[in-house]
């Protein structure tokens, strides 16, 4: 089966772009071909697809809104791409043309490469395949998060509320472009285009549901974890450290994390682990973090390693004690979870959206109170008087990436869902 597979970047920038180069090396070795388009960024992975990928919104070095150049042109084409851009569509059907794709995968694609590729699959008759990593489809800020909190008031269908608390980069005028783009997208009825809905966990089943999706639309199907590349090695559970694998940005809630080891500091200083944080973010978070661990005086506590190498990714999390997941949004099942199953480490995690259902209490790890420092100080310091259980968590935790998060699974239940979309079948 040829498989085109569309994304906005092409290079592994945050977790769906991670599980975008898994799921193609995985479907490539079923025998099928895969057919990618996305922007033309210099950061991109090779590709002979690449003369078809759309231009960037500004140079091929600006990936991020936060990062481009301001000029006329680069507002003009933003704009452009938000609402509605025909040039996208003219390049996707070119690529359709020469290469004959039987399905269509799209992940991320709403305001970097416009609905003019739906638009333009449809007229092909490629049925189409939308993997859901956010929200953006229901609300403008894709993360039903208003400040540090969670927030469902657009759910009604009214996406007034985002103007007026301005939810979009704190921008009156962000709010309201976003907002007005998702009215043109529904009004037009791009997304009724789409043929199926791929969620990845039965949280955010219910948010389409509640929403007006149909249900025959919606397919769950977890996403999975390389078992063989994640996997545990041998060491007691208890005297490791505790490890954060993600982007530092504030819907991850790292800054949670780093209040709470400053609370462990000052209410339980025999709490003997480390705690390692991975990743990397906007400048501004970064040091707002440091400021906090400087104020917290857990800088001898806390060490922040940076961009780990893809390599280096499995042996970090396997070598910790605990990994903590933070989230103050309704995380989209994230793959640090599901590799730190694999690796059997339990996971200390916030209560929110999928994370409530796949973090079992005192069978897999521990969860808390999203955006509660507290909470999440008493369940570290929890943990370590119960050290002595986390082999036990971690075994369970194995058990279940296995059994639920497991590649042919998800690879199975995808095929599926091609064959029963393609025209002849």
């Amino acid at each position: 089966m040829r498989v085109m597979l569309s994304n906005y970047r092409y290079f592994v920038s945050g977790g769906p772009e991670r599980y975008m180069f898994a799921v193609m090396t995985a479907l490539r070795e079923r025998g099928h071909e895969i057919i990618p388009f996305s922007i033309d960024y210099e950061q991109n992975e090779a590709t002979p697809y690449a003369r078809y990928f759309a231009p960037p919104l500004g140079s091929r070095s600006e990936v991020y809104f936060r990062g481009q150049r301001k000029s006329l042109g680069t507002i003009a084409r933003t704009l452009k791409r938000a609402f509605y851009d025909p040039a996208v569509g003219d390049l996707v059907r070119k690529l359709v043309d020469d290469t004959r794709p039987d399905v269509a995968y799209v992940l991320h694609y709403l305001r970097k490469l416009s609905p003019s590729l739906l638009v333009a699959l449809k007229e092909a008759k490629i049925p189409i395949v939308v993997r859901l990593s956010d929200y953006m489809m229901l609300c403008p800020q894709a993360h039903f998060l208003r400040g540090s909190s969670p927030c469902q008031e657009c759910m009604s269908g009214s996406l007034l509320p985002s103007i007026r608390y301005r939810c979009v980069q704190g921008s009156t005028g962000a709010s309201l472009v976003n907002a007005a783009a998702t009215w043109f997208h529904r009004y037009r009825g791009y997304f009724e285009l789409i043929d199926a809905f791929v969620v990845t966990n039965s949280f955010m089943l219910d948010m389409m549901l509640k929403a007006g999706y149909r249900e025959d639309q919606l397919h769950l199907i977890p996403t999975f974890v390389d078992s063989t590349a994640f996997k545990p090695r041998q060491h007691s559970g208890g005297h490791g450290y505790v490890a954060y694998v993600g982007r530092l940005e504030h819907t991850k809630g790292v800054h949670v994390l780093v209040e709470a080891v400053s609370l462990l500091r000052r209410t339980r200083p025999d709490v003997g682990w480390r705690f390692k944080i991975a990743g990397t973010g906007s400048q501004a978070y970064v040091e707002f973090l440091h400021t906090i661990a400087a104020n917290g005086g857990i800088e001898d506590r806390v060490d922040f390693v940076g961009a780990l190498p893809a390599d280096e990714v499995a042996s970090f999390t396997a070598d910790a004690s605990l990994q903590v997941i933070p989230s103050i949004w309704f995380e989209n099942l994230p793959n640090s979870l599901l590799e730190s199953y694999a690796c059997g480490v339990p996971v200390i995690a916030s209560d929110l959206g999928s994370l409530a259902d796949a973090v079992i209490p005192a069978v897999t790890g521990y969860k808390f109170a999203a955006g509660d420092a507290t909470a999440l100080a008493d369940s570290l310091s929890n943990a370590w008087d119960a050290r002595g259980d986390l082999a036990t968590l971690g075994t369970n935790a194995r058990t279940v990436a296995l059994d639920v998060y497991g590649k042919e699974t998800h690879l199975n239940r995808l095929e599926l869902l091609f064959h029963r979309l393609r025209p002849s079948s």
